[in-house]
């Protein structure tokens, strides 16, 4: 039987890969643009960063005056996250609870005005009932800020590389024992009908890393931030680049009456 992925033990090479390199900056600029409206100049929200990992989104959030829940399973990356907590100053505005997101519910965490909830749900052997067991500690009214990983942009990239039997015979998960390789990518169409279902209206949507990550190694290598994140920016509303994102980021609202 499979199980949620934890990620003790890759905390490191989590962060060399993900916020050491130009892909986490473009990561966390699309998430900010998606969420600026929201959270920027705006009263005070209690905000959830579940599967929070280092912390980025966590400090961003803080620094914006926001009383932020930051609920990470692994102890590893729960520890760096403290560390760099400190670093930026807003230790006083973050709670850190070493829970995952089927525990919470057992903790009495109280509800919220925004849930964030950044590559975590590819990572979960169930995710369709991690999602719905998430949503319960949302307000009626509040926001959901789902980032999941795309099924599309993981076929795409091993026909890219001339894995074709792979992509035949549909074996696009992992099996969890492959680092930082999910396993459960998820087709945008799947993630959307699951949307009303669950008493949420979609209000955002954007592909994270449209193009980036198919660029090859050689010119990644001499690709500069500043001329990359723009036409990211461009694209990452626009179809077809948007489903074809290594990420999507999908930003919801939580109705007052649940359609289910």
């Amino acid at each position: 039987m499979q199980h949620d992925r934890i990620f003790d033990g890759l905390a490191q090479r989590f962060q060399r890969s993900i916020y050491d390199d130009p892909r986490g900056a473009i990561r966390l600029a699309i998430l900010q643009d998606d969420l600026q409206a929201l959270v920027v100049n705006t009263p005070p929200l209690r905000i959830l960063d579940a599967g929070g990992g280092l912390g980025q989104m966590a400090i961003w959030l803080a620094e914006q005056g926001h009383r932020v829940v930051l609920a990470e399973p692994s102890g590893e990356m729960l520890q760096r996250a403290a560390a760099t907590i400190v670093d930026a100053g807003v230790q006083d505005s973050i709670q850190l609870l070493p829970l995952s997101v089927q525990e919470l519910a057992a903790n009495d965490c109280g509800s919220f005005d925004l849930i964030t909830f950044h590559a975590v749900l590819e990572w979960m052997a169930q995710p369709r009932a991690g999602l719905a067991e998430l949503l319960s500690h949302l307000k009626p009214g509040g926001w959901l800020s789902l980032m999941f990983f795309n099924h599309h942009s993981t076929v795409m990239r091993r026909l890219i590389a001339g894995d074709l039997e792979t992509v035949r015979q549909g074996n696009i998960a992992s099996d969890g024992q492959r680092g930082l390789a999910p396993i459960s990518p998820l087709k945008p169409d799947e993630v959307l009908s699951w949307l009303a279902p669950m008493g949420l209206e979609l209000h955002t949507w954007s592909g994270v890393r449209c193009f980036y990550d198919y660029m090859y190694r050689d010119v990644r290598k001499t690709a500069k931030l500043d001329e990359v994140l723009p036409l990211e920016r461009q694209y990452s509303q626009q179809e077809p680049w948007r489903s074809l994102a290594r990420y999507q980021h999908m930003l919801c609202r939580k109705l007052t009456t649940n359609a289910e």
